[in-house]
């Protein structure tokens, strides 16, 4: 591991061990960024600065170290954090590990500990980048996933399933973030129109009316008759196509009008229900529905995306 290619973000507001930390990585041929606080470790975050590491402390003026790290998961999932906390502070250091972070190291500490554990991490990092590689290798893949409604979070299982596309080279860094947007509006029509039955009629832009979809969708959440159902998704992929089917045990709807005899979305109003054909109609070249409207498949082939050679 050639330490020159990595960076670490320092992020404590005690300058003295601020400097401690930066002066010692450097010496070992890292590059190294400080902040004092959450708030100036962010603007590293959002404005993609290359950053392989995150030391942060927990306790920081302002937004936590807890807060950091909800902002690198949702921002920059490829960072690694490690906590850097007090004995006092130890319960939260253990529940950052269940919300992302890498590991966690309680002060006082040595120096060489801190080098250990940000190696140990880093290895780790590198060795889940060339799995991730193999995928470029990839002839063909079938991945079945279920979940319960209230297990779904419909914008991270779409980030994953087209960072799949996007390692195996299928498509562009646009088309990844493209894709996202699809399969996350598909994922969500069957969580929330399909398997929630929540009416699209409702969600509308106003106050009141997202009030309205939001408590009706908790009230849901909260019945086993409704959150208890199931969505199943399955993804096929080879290097000239690939399909995602959606199916939720919902009551479906009538599709019909929406899809024309070429299996596209036609050029109609497609509010009523919500944002998701929008996207699909100018993403997905093909969209299948069962006779009941519960289960929906989106087909995309390769001569129609733009070649890349895979993320990193």
């Amino acid at each position: 591991m050639d330490n020159k290619q990595k960076t670490i973000l320092v992020v404590d507001d005690e300058e003295l061990l601020a400097n401690l930390l930066s002066d010692y990585f450097k010496s070992l041929g890292y590059n190294v960024l400080t902040a004092q606080d959450a708030e100036e470790a962010a603007q590293f975050l959002n404005n993609g600065t290359r950053i392989d590491v995150v030391l942060s402390d927990i306790n920081l003026p302002g937004m936590s170290g807890l807060d950091l790290l909800r902002i690198a998961r949702e921002t920059r999932n490829d960072i690694s954090v490690i906590m850097l906390t007090g004995y006092k502070t130890l319960d939260n250091a253990i529940a950052s590990i269940r919300h992302g972070a890498k590991d966690f190291i309680t002060k006082p500490f040595e120096l060489n500990m801190v080098r250990k554990t940000v190696e140990k991490v880093l290895r780790n990092q590198d060795n889940a980048q060339r799995k991730l590689q193999v995928l470029m290798h990839c002839k063909y893949l079938e991945l079945a996933l279920e979940f319960r409604t209230r297990e779904l979070d419909a914008g991270l299982v779409a980030k994953y399933l087209a960072e799949l596309l996007w390692r195996a080279g299928f498509c562009s860094e646009q088309d990844f973030n493209q894709l996202c947007l699809a399969f996350t509006e598909t994922l969500l029509n069957a969580q929330e129109h399909g398997n929630l039955e929540l009416p699209s009629s409702i969600k509308g832009d106003d106050f009141e009316q997202m009030m309205q979809f939001e408590m009706l969708r908790e009230e849901r959440m909260a019945d086993p008759h409704f959150a208890e159902r199931k969505i199943s998704i399955v993804l096929n992929f080879n290097p000239q196509t690939f399909s995602l089917n959606v199916t939720d045990e919902g009551p479906g709807f009538d599709w019909r009008k929406y899809i024309d005899n070429q299996h596209k979305v036609s050029e109609i109003n497609t509010d009523s229900h919500g944002r998701g054909f929008m996207f699909i109609r100018h993403i997905i070249d093909e969209v299948y529905f069962n006779e009941k409207g519960n289960s929906i498949t989106l087909v995309k082939h390769a001569s129609l995306a733009v070649p890349s050679n895979g993320k990193g």
